[in-house]
């Protein structure tokens, strides 16, 4: 379907006129990541939207970094509901998805029935360039989000073997990954440096076949696009900070893993989120999980988006 000037292919369940949801992915992700919510939020009665978010998948993917900014991907959004005909919609977002559901409601709280978080609190707009807090925060020491505003080099890197790629991803930022207390050989160099490869078999939660779906759509769209998200960063910063509105006025729940590093970087973002908020309900950490927490522990993020859902309706 189109929105915003882009093609994107959307995943579609329940029945349209229904209260709608869109689920929004993370990096690095696609539509598939909701394997376990969609089905489950349809069967609540909801009209559930699941799209390969712009740069992912089977979406189109634009070259350009600043084709990424955060006012564009919302209007992604925008264009995603209006195609399918809803004026309302709850906001579910997971990662880089979360980082955007926030702008979302952000931006157009009367299109947002309710938003929800997982993995990333809201920080709200920053006094200074995302970058430039990283390179204070960080030095010389590595850090990917840095590494990745370099042209070309992630790709090179990542692309190389992809399946290798996504493995030690999904593994290092799980709740066993993140358990084992991986030490980088020193110097680290790239990306893959500081993501050790699992040591047993597939989870049951990413089984290889899972496995295959995302090898699929990252072989077809490539990095660029994902990463060019984290290039437009700054880009994004400087729009947000622009127009002054920080304030999160949708009802809102957040979900984290007490084992995501995410959770464990932002937890200053985390203490004070309440105070970003009009109507943040709940945060909710799930003992032991790590990053991938709609993956690693579908039931339990299930039931708590149906006690929310739940309590929205009544």
């Amino acid at each position: 379907m189109e929105a915003n000037g882009l093609t994107f292919h959307v995943g579609e369940y329940g029945e349209r006129g229904r209260p709608a949801i869109i689920l929004l992915h993370g990096f690095p992700e696609c539509g598939y990541s909701w394997r376990y919510q969609a089905p489950f939020l349809a069967e609540l009665g909801y009209h559930v939207l699941v799209p390969d978010l712009r740069g992912y998948g089977y979406s189109d993917a634009p070259k350009e970094p600043m084709a990424y900014r955060q006012s564009e991907l919302v209007k992604d959004v925008m264009g995603i509901l209006d195609a399918f005909g809803a004026e309302q919609a709850v906001v579910i977002g997971h990662d880089w998805g979360c980082a955007l559901a926030w702008q979302v409601a952000r931006e157009n709280p009367r299109r947002v029935r309710a938003v929800v978080g997982l993995s990333v609190p809201y920080p709200g707009i920053g006094p200074r360039h995302p970058t430039e807090q990283m390179r204070q925060a960080f030095g010389e020491r590595f850090f990917y989000q840095l590494y990745f505003q370099q042209p070309e080099i992630p790709e090179r890197e990542l692309e190389a073997d992809v399946r290798d790629f996504l493995r030690r991803m999904y593994h290092a930022l799980s709740g066993p990954g993140m358990r084992e207390k991986h030490r980088a050989a020193k110097p680290v160099t790239g990306f893959l440096d500081i993501l050790q490869p699992p040591k047993g078999p597939q989870p049951a939660w990413m089984s290889e076949a899972d496995l295959d779906v995302y090898v699929q759509r990252f072989e077809h769209s490539g990095l660029t696009g994902p990463i060019n998200w984290y290039r437009a960063m700054d880009a994004s910063w400087e729009e947000q900070h622009a127009d002054g509105r920080q304030r999160i006025q949708p009802t809102a729940l957040f979900i984290g893993g007490e084992e995501d590093p995410v959770i464990q970087f932002a937890a200053k973002a985390l203490e004070r989120m309440p105070s970003q908020m009009d109507d943040l309900t709940d945060i909710i950490i799930l003992d032991g999980i790590g990053h991938w927490i709609q993956m690693e522990a579908p039931d339990q993020v299930n039931q708590h988006l149906k006690t929310f859902l739940d309590k929205l309706d009544a």
